[in-house]
């Protein structure tokens, strides 16, 4: 991944519209956007990603104490100066990369921003830092009545139990080398969310489902007030640490994840189509205009059916049992280069040049083979997402470089 995705948003916002939670925003300036319903669900499946958008109710796991952020710091936890290998992986320093390489740490900060302000006031909202319909995604909200004494909202940001969970209950225990590991093992996802309270994000199905439903789903009249719109498209924000010239940094690493380049795309895409499916009807609920959700619905309708042909399934969970190949890979790749020339906008565009990123690499890797720079200079002009014969030669070019 050394030079992969090094130009994911040539145009980046400047901080003050970082908003919902990351550098959504940046993706989508200047475009036309999306998607609906400021949720952040906790969610095991798309399918409770879905009823909790009609629900209209965030859903954060309940029963667990939040504790916050400081409880996960210090030199013996995930604050030291390097990460050490343990359980196979190297942990230790997450903390430090989440404070300061993080783009979700400046979730609640953006809060305060001129552009929030002019938001909140076309909203009749008093405070965006205080309104349940901002920081559903722009903090760890926790139930007053599950957080811990010395939770505070502002201290968090979207951290820690944002996307782990609770800590209440697997704080001490996971410290242990391979009680993670064994835990999952005994109980499988899904029980350690119900027996822990820990969400398991190397599901990547599930990490999908939560993904959206920040970095996709928005009511529209937080859009008709100025909100920036937001995309998704998950393999090139699972590698964020390469935006804005490499400011931003991951403290996972994913690298020994087989064919995760194609898992990342296709189950992005499928957990994307249940969300925006959900968004249309969440507008037409709210006598919304829906042209825009549907035509995102659409987009990533077209994306899952791409995986389901090549990977056996257009859902998220489907995926996890689907099938893959340097073949498959190629294969979709070139499908979803044959979406170009109908595209239109750049959030397309850059949908479809990284799909084929995402897709490519993955067929490369399978082959033992490095991309050749021929790949490169076409992404570079790809990745920009710009319009124009340029851009439609440039994805040809990255799928004819599988020949």
């Amino acid at each position: 991944m050394s030079r992969i995705l090094r130009s994911l948003a040539p145009a980046l916002l400047p901080p003050s519209l970082l908003l919902a939670g990351s550098f959504a925003a940046a993706w989508s300036s200047g475009l036309q956007g999306t998607t609906a319903c400021a949720l952040r669900p906790h969610v095991e499946t798309v399918a409770c990603a879905v009823a909790a958008a009609q629900a209209g109710d965030p859903l954060i796991v309940p029963g667990f104490r939040y504790l916050g952020n400081p409880r996960c710091s210090g030199g013996g936890c995930h604050s030291a100066e390097q990460a050490t290998m343990q359980s196979g992986q190297m942990i230790g320093d997450e903390y430090n990369l989440w404070s300061t390489r993080d783009p979700h740490r400046e979730a609640f900060g953006s809060l305060f921003s001129d552009t929030s302000r002019a938001i909140a006031a076309k909203m009749s909202i008093e405070s965006a830092s205080a309104s349940e319909r901002c920081i559903s995604c722009h903090a760890t909200n926790a139930p007053p009545a599950q957080r811990d004494a010395n939770f505070v909202v502002a201290d968090n940001a979207v951290g820690c139990e944002s996307c782990h969970g609770p800590g209440e209950k697997y704080l001490d225990p996971h410290a242990a080398a391979g009680w993670t590991a064994q835990e999952r093992g005994k109980h499988g996802t899904a029980g350690l969310r119900t027996t822990h309270g820990l969400i398991d994000t190397t599901d990547l199905s599930l990490r999908a489902s939560m993904c959206v439903s920040c970095h996709l789903q928005i009511d529209k009249d937080l859009l008709d007030a100025g909100h920036p719109p937001l995309q998704f498209e998950m393999y090139s924000y699972n590698f964020y640490y390469l935006y804005n010239n490499g400011d931003y940094e991951t403290h996972w690493d994913d690298s020994k994840v087989p064919w995760i380049g194609a898992k990342l795309w296709a189950m992005g895409q499928a957990a994307s189509w249940a969300a925006a499916k959900a968004q249309v009807q969440a507008w037409k609920a709210k006598k919304w205009d829906t042209a825009v959700a549907e035509a995102q619905a659409q987009m990533y309708g077209e994306g899952a059916a791409i995986a389901k042909k090549h990977f056996g399934a257009d859902t998220p969970e489907g995926l996890l049992k689907g099938t893959w190949s340097a073949e498959a890979c190629k294969a979709a790749a070139a499908d979803v280069a044959a979406l170009a020339p109908k595209a239109v906008g750049r959030i397309q565009r850059k949908n479809i040049a990284f799909g084929v990123t995402a897709l490519c690499d993955a067929s490369f890797k399978a082959a033992g083979a490095e991309a050749p720079e021929a790949f490169w200079t076409a992404y570079e002009t790809a990745a920009a997402g710009g319009d124009g014969d340029e851009w439609s030669a440039a994805i040809r070019a990255m799928v004819e470089c599988l020949r």
